[in-house]
């Protein structure tokens, strides 16, 4: 049995008041924000700040000095160099992510910034349009607060969502594509622990991920360097652990939904962590389905180092479901979903960006419990929708 992902019949729409609610609030925490960059534009500062990191680092791979990207030091250096930031930052992607940050180097810093939001987005929106019910705009899939924090700083979260979407639509009926997503996802690894699942039994879908992230590597190394591969699993990603773990209240962590963060790091969230995993783990147990946002949900769930921009199936999942099944409902459930949806712009709120873990935890019961996904000759498939 194939899964679909055929537009469904929507019988139970949400109140056009809530929802408008839902958007408009929804997008607040990123119109604030993008205000404030632009008061502040020019004080060692500008606008897309993640993007700042893409772009200086594909400027670097342009001159010969892919290597740099991965030394804190020498790509601080280079964001002086090409944006006049003397910022703490670092560039935290693998060497194969300069393929996709080299081409937007070659354009002026804000044209490219201007590319990157729109090509990104749209893409989003076009990964996302198979699974929308009838009558939901494909473009508000790209404006959830998660999506909306993207097109604010210019993250990697909504290229990433599509890829996972992408993914979860070509897995069965094309597993050769659905393998080289998944591949391509390998630009932030730690977030590919669902799709590593769900690949384990497709063996096509497993060979093409394999084969594909090796030529990925083997043409990175070849292109900016072998040596850019030992910098990065060896100097970003210690630098990436120090970060984690690192005292105060950064605005970083404000930007982290992981129950790890919000619940304080050291012991207790560690021991907040490793509940809410386990809890997801017995909740999968329990039903036995699983589809793309399920798959999303869990891994927010599960690891410690995520951020709020990375959220953007998992939001689209919830407002999803609010969408098709209102009536369905109840009213814990309901704000459940919607407070979920929220959790992009919750993780600044301090205190309450603790409860995110659990209202995650209880989107993915209401999410497992209404999943037409069922597990068949060991494999999640999702019915034909009617």
């Amino acid at each position: 049995m194939k899964a679909s992902t055929k537009p469904t019949r929507v019988c139970n729409p949400v109140p056009f008041v809530t929802w408008a609610c839902l958007w408009l609030v929804g997008a607040s925490f990123a119109l604030v924000l993008f205000a404030k960059d632009l008061i502040s534009i020019g004080l060692d500062h500008s606008i897309g700040r993640d993007f700042t990191n893409l772009w200086t680092a594909g400027k670097l791979a342009l001159d010969g000095r892919g290597d740099w990207a991965f030394d804190v030091h020498t790509f601080r250096l280079g964001l002086v160099e090409y944006l006049h930031m003397p910022s703490l930052q670092n560039y935290s992607y693998p060497p194969h992510a300069l393929f996709i940050a080299a081409p937007f180097a070659l354009l002026p810093y804000y044209v490219s910034f201007a590319l990157w939001s729109v090509l990104s987005g749209v893409f989003f929106a076009w990964a996302a349009k198979p699974y929308l019910p009838k009558g939901f705009p494909p473009i508000l899939a790209a404006l959830t607060p998660a999506g909306c924090i993207n097109l604010w700083n210019g993250h990697y979260g909504l290229l990433l969502g599509g890829l996972w979407l992408l993914f979860f639509r070509l897995k069965d009926t094309r597993p050769i594509s659905a393998g080289t997503v998944a591949a391509l996802l390998t630009i932030k690894p730690h977030l590919g622990l669902a799709i590593a699942f769900t690949a384990l039994s497709r063996r096509k879908v497993l060979v093409a991920a394999g084969v594909w992230a090796v030529v990925f590597i083997l043409a990175s190394a070849f292109v900016f360097g072998p040596h850019t591969w030992g910098q990065f699993l060896f100097g970003t990603s210690s630098v990436q652990s120090e970060i984690l773990n690192r005292e105060g209240s950064d605005f970083y962590f404000r930007m982290m939904p992981s129950a790890y963060v919000t619940w304080g790091r050291g012991a207790t969230g560690a021991a907040v962590q490793i509940a809410v995993a386990a809890a997801a783990v017995a909740l999968l147990w329990r039903f036995r389905r699983w589809d793309a946002y399920i798959a999303a949900t869990v891994t927010f769930l599960i690891m410690p180092y995520v951020f709020n921009y990375d959220l953007t199936v998992v939001c689209l999942g919830a407002v999803i479901l609010l969408y098709e099944r209102w009536n369905e409902l109840g009213t814990p459930e309901r704000l459940t979903l919607g407070t979920a949806f929220m959790a992009p712009n919750l993780t600044f709120v301090p205190y309450v960006s603790a409860m995110i873990p659990l209202v995650l935890l209880g989107t993915l019961g209401i999410q497992l419990r209404m999943s037409r996904a069922t597990l068949e000759n060991g494999r999640y498939v999702e019915p034909a929708h009617p």
